[in-house]
């Protein structure tokens, strides 16, 4: 039988891809000295410090913003249509997921040498993305298939984006967030593409019976 893979799945993978690859071609470009010290992700999408390689950063912040909203999206297959409760769950999961990806791609239209916009939109992102991804720890819960693992990467990823909310101040806690929070995306998406894979392989023995 052809396997279809999820729309988590992909969207997650391609997010994750666009991000790091673009922005590894930012920080190839990058002319001054740079560590997790030292410098804000968004200083590679600063066209005043990174002048040939600002605009492939802020390409893949764009690239990914276009893409979550699709993953939230297909975290639909978790729904189960005999839980209010847990749909509620998923839907605000859905619900702010999206709109961090609106705000994620404000702040690449806008980047850092635009402080005020890109600062207050990527304190949006980061508050946005983190409810959603804790409100998906709450709606996947009710699941008993749903790994452990992945719900206490969720809560964990949920705290240590808290966390960055209070100490916004912190260089390395921007990398640390950022890095849990496509490190959940991706397994999140891997684990809704395992779900899909079982849902369907039943189906051919439930029409059987």
């Amino acid at each position: 039988m052809k396997r279809h893979l999820s729309l988590s799945f992909v969207t997650g993978l391609c997010a994750i891809m666009c991000y790091l690859a673009l922005a590894l071609l930012a920080f190839a470009h990058y002319p001054l000295p740079y560590s997790l010290l030292n410098n804000w992700l968004s200083d590679l999408g600063n066209p005043d410090l990174n002048p040939a390689g600002a605009l492939f950063y802020n390409i893949g912040i764009v690239a990914t913003a276009v893409l979550l909203p699709l993953f939230f999206l297909g975290l639909s297959r978790w729904k189960m249509e005999n839980n209010r409760i847990q749909r509620l769950m998923l839907l605000i999961t859905q619900g702010f997921g999206i709109l961090g990806a609106i705000a994620m791609l404000i702040s690449g239209l806008y980047p850092i040498n635009s402080p005020a916009l890109h600062g207050f939109f990527s304190a949006c992102l980061y508050i946005l993305l983190g409810t959603a991804f804790a409100f998906s720890v709450a709606a996947l819960r009710y699941h008993a298939t749903c790994p452990r693992w992945l719900l206490i990467a969720g809560a964990l990823t949920a705290l240590v984006d808290m966390l960055y909310g209070v100490f916004h101040a912190v260089y390395m806690l921007e990398w640390v967030t950022t890095g849990m929070l496509l490190y959940y995306l991706g397994f999140l998406g891997a684990e809704t593409n395992q779900r899909s894979s079982a849902t369907r392989g039943r189906t051919p023995m439930m029409a059987i019976r």
